[in-house]
């Protein structure tokens, strides 16, 4: 099995190493969530795709807004009721996340899962539906796609308010409160000034990761924050249906 992963950067799913857009194996340096992906996996699979850094590959945020640029119009179907810029944004990335998948299973003549990673970015005063509105945006690109083990990533508001659960807030009760955060940074109580905070200290991408490689990640504790538990039920059901 391969992942293909897409993302916005080192602090969430990881960077390509080789200046390039595109990457994998020992090219791509991977992120806290990738690293959350490993754990998350692991009991799946029956072994760590830490050992097998080869089952890796990355594109970036930028490379893939290209491609979807890039793409004929005759090949962007409708989406049928439009929901604004944003969501078609959402939409048009992830059908052409989904066609990469397609082709990289038939180049590497293995399956592959494809993970599209968004940060929310919400804020309190944002509509209810909105992250709804993003996930169904996701799924929808990838069902135009005709790609099935396609994986929406996410957290609301940000991916620090799932690292927040993982260092241990509220111990051993429920990490819901945390999608309450400001995704803003600007803001003093932001999910990512509190998680400088619960880690003594700002984290770059590489340190976060390594500090999320060393922790025991309570799965059902994580479960208790809605945008985690769509994503991990996304992903087990991604990888349970694969063919073999």
């Amino acid at each position: 099995m391969r992942l293909l992963l897409n993302g916005e950067g080192p602090t969430d799913l990881g960077e390509c190493g080789n200046a390039q857009g595109r990457c994998e194996g020992a090219d791509f340096k991977q992120g806290a969530m990738t690293k959350l992906i490993i754990q998350l996996l692991e009991p799946l699979l029956g072994y760590s795709l830490a050992d097998f850094p080869d089952s890796f590959s990355y594109v970036s945020e930028t490379v893939l807004c290209d491609e979807t640029k890039a793409m004929p119009r005759r090949l962007q179907p409708a989406r049928g009721k439009k929901k604004g810029a944003e969501m078609g944004y959402f939409y048009g990335n992830a059908m052409t996340l989904g066609r990469m998948a397609i082709n990289l299973a038939h180049e590497a003549g293995e399956a592959v899962v494809a993970v599209f990673f968004r940060d929310t970015d919400g804020t309190r005063s944002s509509h209810a539906g909105l992250w709804a509105d993003k996930w169904q945006s996701v799924c929808d690109g990838f069902n135009a796609a005709e790609f099935e083990h396609g994986v929406p990533m996410l957290p609301k508001p940000k991916s620090e308010a799932w690292l927040l659960c993982v260092a241990g807030a509220n111990p051993g009760g429920s990490c819901v409160h945390l999608e309450d955060l400001s995704g803003n940074d600007a803001s003093p109580n932001s999910a990512k000034a509190q998680l400088d905070a619960a880690l003594g200290h700002h984290h770059g991408g590489n340190e976060l990761a390594d500090w999320l490689a060393n922790q025991h990640v309570d799965a059902g504790r994580l479960e208790t924050m809605p945008s985690f538990q769509a994503f991990h039920q996304a992903l087990t059901h991604a990888v349970r249906t694969l063919p073999h």
